[in-house]
């Protein structure tokens, strides 16, 4: 590892690390402006906010794109960005860049400039859609290296922005604009006068001691992961919201189709019907809980969502996890919502109460019997029943698909 001196050492003690991992070979071209654009990147902080000293790491790993490369040449984001926390972590960055001359594999996008994720502190960007000869734009060395090195400092302070929590701009001049194409980049320059603002807050949060260098260290590991969670509720809870986990029905297709099946075969169930109308409303809370629960720690674990390597513990990899379990949680509580909506509408259209009460004999001998509330109770108990089956479908979605849809809360 070496360190990038940008400038003379500033007077401050609030320090803001940030590590760039060069993964995969780099041309000469791209070389020589990704050093360029780390300069630009850390004269352009340092001007924005002189109470902060930027350090830059670099760490070189060639062996990383080349066998992770797709049928297609390009790279899944979710693969780099697991290799940009591990190395967060163990050097305890503030912020880590993975630089690459692969093309990115995009889900919300038909091209990709990065990759970005709030919850991990990260982003992937990839060098070749900036490349104004892979535009089929004609330029001399020198320009195509200056040009190279412009858009990827434009990307790399647009990523530190949104990693620290600022929203999207509709200006085309500012840094959180999300432009269309790599010329756009070329326009953003500047931040407004809240923005910066709520970006110099956010860096002096990030510049603070951290739990473990300091009254952490003596603390138990439970105590100190409930501390660390305490103490960045906020950052947990915009990553969680930065995710978009309501999204979650739309963009999971296998979780969603197994659990409506499951809804649509318990609902033509008679068995169904009468086991769900002999339920108390306790029993029905706590098959949520225990719904909700067992998904989100059976999705977490088999989609292998925790980052954390090794046995150093670190408030990072705590609001990692915890993002990390939020996020799926929001999400099965939407598909939930979902499920028991759907089934709502079924019970009141399809389902007409003597149906009901022929089906549901062990409880109503009488159509009179049947109230308001027990079409509500059956779609609660069979959205219940639904999400659980339907977690089984989540398994089987790609692997850097869901670390994808969890993570990468932005792709430019």
């Amino acid at each position: 590892m070496t360190d990038i001196e940008m400038a003379e050492p500033k007077p401050t003690h609030s320090l803001i690390e940030i590590g760039v991992i060069v993964a995969g070979p780099l041309d000469v071209i791209d070389s020589q402006a990704a050093k360029i654009a780390v300069e630009q990147t850390d004269a352009r902080l340092s001007e924005l906010f002189p109470a902060f000293r930027f350090d830059f790491f670099e760490i070189k790993r060639p062996e990383l794109t080349g066998a992770n490369l797709s049928g297609n040449g390009r790279v899944e984001p979710s693969l780099l960005l697991q290799q940009a926390v591990e190395a967060r972590d163990s050097r305890h960055w503030d912020f880590a860049f993975v630089l690459t001359a692969a093309e990115l594999v995009g889900n919300y996008s038909p091209y990709c400039f990065a990759a970005l994720s709030r919850p991990l502190d990260a982003a992937i960007i990839s060098m070749s859609l900036i490349d104004p000869q892979a535009l089929g734009i004609e330029v001399n060395r020198q320009e195509r290296v200056e040009r190279i090195a412009r858009r990827l400092s434009r990307l790399m302070l647009h990523s530190i922005g949104h990693l620290t929590g600022l929203p999207k701009s509709d200006h085309p001049n500012d840094l959180l604009f999300h432009p269309p194409n790599a010329e756009a980049l070329d326009l953003m320059a500047g931040m407004d006068q809240d923005s910066l603002h709520r970006q110099r807050v956010a860096l002096a949060e990030i510049a603070d001691q951290r739990l473990e260098e300091g009254a952490g260290r003596g603390l138990t590991y439970p105590v100190f992961a409930l501390r660390a969670a305490w103490i960045n509720r906020k950052e947990i809870w915009q990553a969680i919201w930065a995710a978009r986990p309501w999204e979650f029905p739309k963009r999971l297709s296998r979780l969603t189709i197994a659990s409506f099946s499951a809804l649509a075969i318990l609902f033509m169930t008679a068995e169904s019907w009468d086991l769900a109308l002999a339920q108390g409303i306790p029993q029905l809370g706590m098959l949520l809980v225990v719904t909700l629960l067992s998904t989100t720690v059976y999705v977490v674990a088999r989609q292998q969502l925790l980052v954390r390597r090794g046995k150093r513990r670190s408030e990072q990899s705590v609001v990692t996890t915890a993002a990390a379990f939020g996020i799926v949680f929001v999400g099965m509580a939407t598909t939930w919502l979902a499920l028991f909506g759907v089934g709502v509408v079924l019970a009141h259209f399809l389902f007409p109460s003597d149906l009901i009460a022929s089906w549901a004999s062990s409880r109503i001998s009488d159509v009179y019997q049947i109230g308001w509330g027990d079409r509500p109770v059956m779609a609660f108990f069979a959205a219940s029943l639904s999400l659980l089956i339907g977690a089984l479908g989540a398994s089987f979605e790609s692997q850097h698909y869901f670390r994808h849809i969890i993570f990468v809360d932005e792709e430019i």
